[in-house]
C-alpha cells in the first residue's frame, strides 16, 4: 500500500519533474514509452509506515541524482527510477539511521553522475550502463564468491566506481593510449557497436524485450541479475541489427 508524501516532498518533486520533461527521460519499460515522473514513482515505492522525514529525504535524494543526470548527461535517452527509489527505500527502513543511509548513498550516485558525464574529461554520453545495471553486472562478474551478494546501490559498488572514474581521470590527463583525450565535446564510446541515439535506443529496447537487461529499473520489485553474459549479448544483438561501431574509445574498465 502506498501512503501519501508531506508537502515538502511534493514540492521538491513537482520541481524536479519539471526538469525532466524537458530532458526526454524515456523509459527501457516494454510496455511504456516515457519514464515515470518523481513524484508518481516515490508514491508508489512510499508505504503508511514511513514518516515525513524520511520520505522527505527520499525526494530530496532522487531529485538531486536526477538534476545530477540531467546536468551531466543532456543528451541521455532513457531512465527509469523505480527501482532506485524502492530500492533505497528498502535499505533505509532496515538501517540504524534510515535518513543518513539515503543522504549518503543518494549523495554518493549523484557525484558519480557528475565524474563520468560531459563536465569531465570522461565523458560518456548516457547514464544506461549504471541505471540498467550493466555496470553492476560487469563488476560482480569479476569476483562472484565475493561480490554476488551486493546489489547495484551498495557501498562497495558505489565505492568502486568512484575510485574508477578517478583512475580513469588520472590516465586521461596524460593521454594514455588506451584512455586518450578526446576532442572537445566529443563522447566517449567504448564499445564494439554505435551509440550513436537511433542505434542506443534501438539496440537497448530490444533487449529490454527480450528480458536481456541486467536491472530492469522500471520495476520497484526487480530481481537484479548479473550470472548472464550480459556484454557479450549486447554486443550480438548489435550485431544482428547491423549497429557498427563508428565511434569507439576507450572504455571504463
Amino acid at each position: 500500500m502506498s501512503a501519501s508524501l508531506p508537502a515538502p516532498a511534493v514540492v521538491i518533486l513537482a520541481e524536479t519533474d519539471a526538469v525532466l520533461r524537458g530532458w526526454g527521460h524515456r523509459s527501457l519499460a516494454p510496455a511504456r514509452e516515457q519514464g515515470r515522473e518523481l513524484l508518481p514513482v516515490c508514491e508508489q515505492v512510499a508505504a503508511p509506515g514511513d514518516g515525513p522525514v524520511l520520505l522527505t529525504e527520499l525526494a530530496r535524494g532522487l531529485a538531486e541524482v536526477a538534476m545530477a543526470q540531467v546536468a551531466s548527461f543532456p543528451e541521455n535517452l532513457c531512465c527509469d527510477f523505480e527501482f532506485m527509489a524502492a530500492d533505497l527505500l528498502r535499505r533505509a527502513r532496515a538501517a540504524k539511521d534510515p535518513v543518513g543511509l539515503l543522504r549518503a548513498r543518494f549523495g554518493q550516485i549523484a557525484r558519480l553522475q557528475r565524474l563520468y558525464g560531459h563536465d569531465t574529461a570522461i565523458r560518456f554520453r548516457y547514464v544506461h550502463d549504471f541505471v540498467y545495471g550493466y555496470d553492476w553486472a560487469k563488476w560482480v562478474g569479476r569476483d562472484p564468491d565475493l561480490r554476488a551478494g551486493l546489489g547495484p546501490h551498495d557501498a562497495a559498488f558505489l565505492d568502486h566506481l568512484e575510485h574508477r572514474a578517478h583512475e580513469l581521470l588520472g590516465l586521461i590527463a596524460v593521454d594514455d593510449p588506451v584512455y586518450p583525450c578526446l576532442p572537445d565535446e566529443q563522447a566517449r564510446n567504448p564499445f564494439p557497436f554505435s551509440r550513436e541515439p537511433a542505434s542506443e535506443l534501438r539496440l537497448h529496447r530490444a533487449l529490454a524485450a527480450q528480458g536481456l537487461i541486467p536491472l530492469a529499473a522500471w520495476d520497484p520489485d526487480a530481481l537484479p541479475v548479473w550470472s548472464l553474459p550480459f556484454a557479450a549479448l549486447r554486443a550480438e544483438q548489435a550485431a544482428a541489427l547491423g549497429l557498427a561501431a563508428t565511434d569507439a574509445r576507450a572504455a571504463r574498465g
